[in-house]
């Protein structure tokens, strides 16, 4: 039960991705969908689960576009590091749930 509402509560919170108008926000947002879907990326290379590996790097290159446009290269680069290093430890359906949401809530390619 309480594993449940673990997963309902980041569904929640996943949902909310892209929802607020606030850039700091947005910018913080694309940080963590980018450590996100390498994670589950680096699932699918290591056969731990299963998924479009080509939608997810195109995700996740749109989630890049807009936080180099919020941080600086090395900001951009301790913030994933950051990211990366404390949701590695998210548990397998967890991670799905997440990076599904950030690939569906993925900023459009500009043109």
């Amino acid at each position: 039960m309480r594993v449940a509402f673990g997963v309902v509560g980041l569904a929640l919170a996943a949902v909310a991705i892209g929802a607020c108008g606030d850039e700091h926000y947005k910018g913080g947002d694309a940080v963590s969908c980018m450590a996100y879907l390498t994670l589950q990326r680096v699932a699918i290379d290591q056969g731990r689960s299963i998924g479009d590996a080509a939608s997810i790097d195109a995700a996740n290159a749109a989630w890049r576009t807009l936080a180099e446009q919020k941080y600086t290269a090395d900001e951009l680069a301790q913030y994933f590091a950051s990211s990366f290093a404390v949701f590695d430890d998210v548990e397998p359906i967890e991670l799905q749930l997440l990076s599904s949401v950030c690939q569906a809530q993925a900023p459009a390619p500009s043109a």
